[in-house]
């Protein structure tokens, strides 16, 4: 397409583009939800696994400010966790007294299908020709570059 393109025909395709993105999620839909169908953790937990996994809470200390609880119910969250095989206690190389948590492959593997971070999406590609795959990846790098652009402080990509 070219710049001359009229408002009405960027719309429709903008439209199309929209439509078929959410055909395309709920197609996917059914699979991510595989994780959670059999998941043995209460939502509490599910929040301590997260948050450990991502590396934004590593000690007690940081978990229960962050779920706005008291030190004994982490403590005990915690050790539930450590028993299911989800986390690890470490010692600190700096402090013996503080206990860094650690995430497990289990609960790297959660962290992975909860955040969206193992696409099956990602496997279609091999199914495109080289033509359409070409075109996906301009237009993916357009988005990224559009995102960036709006998220960037003084509107210019970052």
């Amino acid at each position: 397409m070219d710049a001359a393109m009229t408002p009405e025909a960027r719309a429709e395709l903008a439209g199309q583009i929209a439509a078929d993105r959410r055909a395309l999620a709920q197609a996917l839909a059914a699979g991510r939800l595989v994780p959670f169908l059999d998941l043995d953790l209460t939502l509490h937990q599910l929040k301590v696994v997260l948050l450990v996994a991502s590396g934004i809470a590593t000690t007690g200390h940081e978990l229960a400010g962050h779920l706005h609880v008291t030190a004994p119910t982490v403590s005990a969250t915690v050790e539930k966790l450590v028993t299911l095989g989800y986390l690890r206690r470490d010692e600190s190389g700096t402090d013996r007294r503080v206990k860094r948590l650690t995430a497990t492959g289990r609960a790297a593997r959660l962290h992975e299908a909860v955040a969206g971070l193992r696409d099956e999406s990602d496997a279609l590609l091999a199914l495109l020709s080289p033509e359409d795959l070409a075109a996906l990846a301009r237009g993916t790098r357009a988005l990224r570059d559009a995102l960036a652009t709006r998220d960037a402080p003084d509107g210019r990509t970052a």
